[in-house]
């Protein structure tokens, strides 16, 4: 090789070393939600912190919506990760069948081109899984996502013995919905964050109290920006939140907030109203196995949600296949579809009619035969009261955002009647590690 050739390489060896230094300085985040990958909450959490320089942001996040799914994994089926951009904009994540090595001048041009073209691009690695939100942290955290995110024996920062990545801060939101009260349990943006904490990271659930589909994210991811750079801020901060839950719920006029308290989490649940409906998908699906078996397998209780196009895209199971065109069960016609008995109608219209179930008496109750299947849905049937002082929901109602920190088991140690396993000392530094991150995000966003 040329004395300049081997000089040129000397050079690029060292930018190459430049850059890993710069990315290991990097605050490594992690984002997860339940919302699913297109939802705008986590749309604007990536955008919020991924312009900014210091952060390393990576997402793995459903290809489609897993509200309340509470904690649950996936164990008896495989689930599909699709790759997505390293580069992340407004609209959707583009296809990116490069390899993950490829060459950083070739990055550059990308971003700079996305620029040239009118596109707000930033970086951000990212997967959409077909799993839970508890899924998207357990698989982020483990050796195959990430890989340039591994400490080889490292352990003396978190108690993950599993040789996965290592995240300064796992994110789980921007939630449309609160997630206060006894709805920890349920929620999968609670659970996205306690998988981390689990597995010895700092979790932080964020929630917006607002249902709409156009809801305002905007004043939550600041307030999530500054959480961030409060926890990264001192490394005692860091190493006590270790393991633990900090559930932040933003209340829904964000322009009005009117405070940010840490709290106790509330008694407060749903209360369930069952209805009886008709059934939803009343067709059967042949199918065959690898073995030759063949069998009826009955549809699920409710139809998945509608495909977006980046769902039409994700990976398919290939253990059994659709040998003839779906049966009716009874000789309707097709045409039933108007009357919900086709697995496609819109089940926010068909749920809101009035459903003439046959054979039922006056209380819409009749005798259940043997091996008969009846179909119930859920609704909402108002919300148990939780008059103490101080607590989430009521946070929320005076228009203040609501900051809990959680163990892994649910117990809130920001709650004042809470009795702590570890010593009065660390407990009250957690305490107060609480107020103070209160107090700098309303100082700085209010």
């Amino acid at each position: 090789m040329r004395e300049g050739g081997k000089e040129e390489e000397e050079e690029k060896r060292g930018r190459r070393e430049e850059k890993k230094e710069e990315n290991r300085k990097q605050i490594q985040i992690l984002i997860v939600n339940d919302d699913g990958i297109d939802a705008n909450g986590i749309k604007t959490l990536i955008r919020t912190l991924a312009k900014e320089k210091e952060f390393n942001v990576c997402v793995v996040a459903p290809e489609r919506e897993r509200s309340a799914s509470g904690h649950c994994i996936t164990v008896h089926e495989p689930i599909g990760v699709k790759r997505l951009s390293d580069y992340y904009h407004d609209d959707a994540y583009s296809d990116d069948d490069d390899d993950d090595d490829v060459d950083e001048n070739e990055n550059e041009r990308e971003e700079r081109r996305g620029e040239e073209e009118g596109e707000e691009k930033v970086k951000c690695k990212s997967y959409s899984i077909t799993g839970t939100p508890a899924d998207c942290s357990m698989l982020a955290l483990g050796p195959d996502l990430f890989p340039e995110l591994i400490k080889a024996n490292d352990h003396s920062t978190n108690n993950n013995s599993t040789g996965g990545a290592q995240f300064d801060i796992v994110l789980s939101g921007v939630n449309r919905g609160d997630n206060a009260g006894k709805h920890v349990m349920y929620s999968g943006t609670v659970a996205g964050a306690r998988e981390a904490a689990m597995k010895g990271q700092i979790g932080v659930a964020l929630s917006l109290d607002s249902y709409s589909r156009s809801a305002n994210y905007s004043e939550s991811c600041k307030i999530a920006l500054q959480i961030v750079k409060s926890i990264v801020s001192s490394e005692e901060r860091k190493r006590l939140l270790r393991g633990l839950v900090i559930n932040v719920n933003v209340p829904r006029d964000g322009e009005k907030i009117r405070g940010v308290e840490t709290c106790a989490v509330s008694k407060c649940s749903t209360i369930p109203l069952w209805k009886r409906v008709k059934d939803p998908n009343p067709e059967v699906i042949y199918v065959t196995h690898d073995d030759g078996e063949e069998d009826a397998r009955a549809p699920s209780p409710m139809p998945s949600p509608p495909s977006s196009p980046r769902n039409s895209l994700s990976l398919e199971r290939k253990s059994s296949k659709i040998l003839s065109s779906p049966k009716k069960r009874d000789n309707s016609d097709v045409s039933g579809a108007a009357n919900g008995n086709s697995k496609d109608f819109d089940t926010s219209d068909y749920f809101k009619t009035n459903l003439n179930i046959s054979k039922d008496d006056g209380n819409g109750t009749s005798k259940w035969r043997t091996s008969e299947t009846r179909w119930f849905r859920n609704g909402f049937g108002g919300t148990e009261r939780d008059d103490r002082f101080g607590i989430d929901s009521e946070l929320l109602k005076q228009g203040k955002v609501a900051i809990s920190i959680l163990t892994t088991n649910n117990a809130c140690l920001t709650d004042p009647s809470y009795r702590f396993d570890i010593s009065e000392e660390e407990a009250a530094r957690i305490k107060q590690i609480g107020v103070d991150i209160a107090r700098e995000v309303a100082e700085s966003c209010i």
